[in-house]
């Protein structure tokens, strides 16, 4: 199959996900979803929407991954193709008279080649779309969830620092906006602790036995928050 032509992908309101950390561990991949807003071939530069959390500064002249969905034919299923690119620039871009947010200038792409990474979408559950996670009937705080887990955070000292990476329990998901609730095995797959938040500790979990019904559910809730989280950041939430 011919690798797509730059010119065909490289177009405003092309979604993209920018992965920032290539890692293929489980809960290692920093994946962050954005849109084109314009392209400057002739300068070798497009810009793009700030990602959620938001690239930072520090991050400017690193060379990272974008990755997109590409549709051989309209009948066809998607293939997925990546190219290197740098962080040139934040800035304010005026998305409207009047109305400016905040974007990226990433460089413009060289080539492109297939790209077989499997990851999941993470994304922070949003008061339009509450989640909550109950283990033993105890809330904790959802730190991001996707297809493949979720991560959240607990206090110290309570009877979730005795798991360790390897164990597996049961938790149960309620979804504010459905009536739908899961209750999937997952397995402690990282822990860890941040300076910042020294009387609260991290767990990350992949879900185990969840069936397609019920995949299918949790991808369709990961797109709606990131289609909310994207018009939020295109000043339209």
């Amino acid at each position: 199959m011919a690798i797509p032509e730059i010119e065909r992908v490289i177009q405003p309101a092309r979604h993209l996900d920018l992965v920032l950390a290539a890692s293929e561990k489980e809960y290692q991949i920093e994946v962050r979803s954005t849109i084109i807003y314009e392209i400057f071939p002739e300068n070798d530069s497009f810009i793009a929407a700030q990602t959620q959390p938001p690239i930072l500064k520090s991050m400017i002249g690193e060379t990272i991954e974008a990755t997109f969905l590409w549709y051989p034919t309209p009948t066809s299923s998607p293939e997925r193709y990546a190219f290197y690119t740098k962080i040139l620039e934040l800035l304010d871009y005026t998305l409207s008279p009047g109305h400016q947010t905040q974007a990226l200038r990433l460089s413009y792409p060289k080539y492109f080649y297939k790209r077989n990474l499997r990851f999941f979408y993470r994304v922070t559950p949003v008061r339009e779309y509450p989640i909550t996670l109950y283990i033993s009937k105890e809330v904790f705080p959802i730190i991001d969830i996707s297809e493949g887990g979720i991560c959240f955070s607990y206090p110290k000292k309570t009877y979730l620092e005795e798991f360790k990476v390897g164990d597996r329990f049961r938790l149960v998901l309620e979804f504010g906006n459905e009536e739908k609730k899961l209750k999937p095995l997952v397995e402690v797959v990282r822990k860890f602790e941040k300076k910042e938040f020294p009387k609260i500790a991290f767990m990350a979990v992949k879900f185990i036995d969840l069936n397609t019904s019920e995949r299918e559910f949790l991808a369709s809730v990961i797109k709606k928050i990131e289609r909310i989280l994207l018009r939020k950041r295109a000043g339209l939430g």
